[in-house]
């Protein structure tokens, strides 16, 4: 008899997953990637109405004989998403399972990758804008790279920042603290990570005097950016996970490298340095790191999430239905 599918939960993921194995197990897989044993699918992505959104993302390891799609929609009202796995090689479906926290992870998970590989390693100081639910792991990751002395956090409300601030200072040993605004958050930070659902460039090259790295993480559709183009007259690199998808979707780098399909000249991917072993150049004043989202970062989860849910047990044992006995069900 074929083994059960697994249906797991938002639960089962934060129980078997955590921000230094989330790290870990997506930098090995951009590095696969980067040797040509996994590949994207690029995000299809369709919007309507007051700033709805759907996407689909899919990504395949060959070497390790996974496959797996992400779906998710968005809308003012929520929204949903989920991963489904499947056996690359056999083409069953392995595993459903409840993705909210699975792409939190993958999405701070690819930040603490590029800052492990772009950020000085003398690095203490860093900025936080944005307070929503991903800021939470947006800190956890940064937090797993660097050997952090202080972190300011700043969004534009202040009881938010207040809040978030009070929610996770005493979780960590370093100083969390609210800036009361963007230039006190930003001023004298090494390391500036900017996720929100800005509309218009807020962040300009001056304001990052002191930044050596920047993550900006949050504009992930075309009508969105967080950083004004003179900020690319200070970096030394632009990384990105996936160049495709920035192509897509990222406004800022559209207007910067063109919007009509000629190379980007200046623009890396991040799977490509790690496969080449690469790191922060030499005297490099900034490096940006341009996170759209990609399946392989939600597939790197999926399968630590999916091996360690059979060892342990963990999820709801779906019975897998042949196509024989399907037929033979109908009327």
């Amino acid at each position: 008899m074929a083994e059960a599918m697994r249906y797991l939960s938002e639960q089962d993921v934060v129980s078997v997953l955590d921000m230094p194995r989330a790290i870990d197990a997506l930098q090995d897989t951009l590095a696969a990637q980067g040797r040509n044993q996994a590949r994207n699918l690029p995000k299809s992505l369709a919007t309507w109405g007051d700033g709805s959104s759907m996407h689909a993302l899919g990504s395949v390891m060959t070497a390790s004989g996974y496959a797996g799609f992400k779906t998710w929609v968005h809308t003012k009202a929520g929204g949903g998403s989920v991963f489904s796995l499947f056996d690359a090689n056999a083409g069953t479906l392995l595993a459903i399972i409840e993705a909210r926290a699975l792409g939190m992870l993958r999405t701070a998970a690819i930040s603490g990758v590029a800052t492990r590989t772009l950020a000085p390693p003398a690095a203490r100081t860093a900025a936080l804008v944005g307070t929503g639910p991903q800021a939470l792991t947006q800190l956890a990751a940064l937090a797993a790279v660097r050997d952090l002395q202080s972190v300011r956090v700043y969004s534009p409300t202040p009881e938010k920042r207040r809040a978030f601030v009070e929610r996770v200072a005493p979780k960590y040993a370093f100083e969390v603290v609210a800036a009361d605004s963007l230039p006190q958050a930003l001023d004298g930070a090494e390391i500036v990570t900017l996720i929100t659902r800005a509309a218009e460039p807020f962040v300009a090259a001056a304001d990052l005097a002191a930044c050596s790295h920047l993550n900006a993480v949050g504009a992930i559709l075309p009508a969105k950016a967080e950083f004004a183009q003179d900020v690319f007259e200070r970096a030394d690199a632009v990384v990105v996970d996936d160049l495709e998808n920035a192509r897509r979707g990222s406004r800022e780098l559209r207007e910067r490298y063109g919007a009509d399909g000629a190379p980007w000249q200046g623009v890396t991917v991040l799977s490509e340095l790690l496969a080449a072993g690469a790191a922060r150049p030499a005297d490099a004043r900034l490096t940006i790191f341009k996170g759209m989202g990609m399946g392989l970062s939600d597939l790197a989860m999926a399968r630590v999430v999916y091996e360690t849910a059979c060892a342990r047990g963990l999820g709801h044992a779906l019975p897998r239905q042949t196509r024989e006995n399907l037929l033979l069900a109908q009327p």
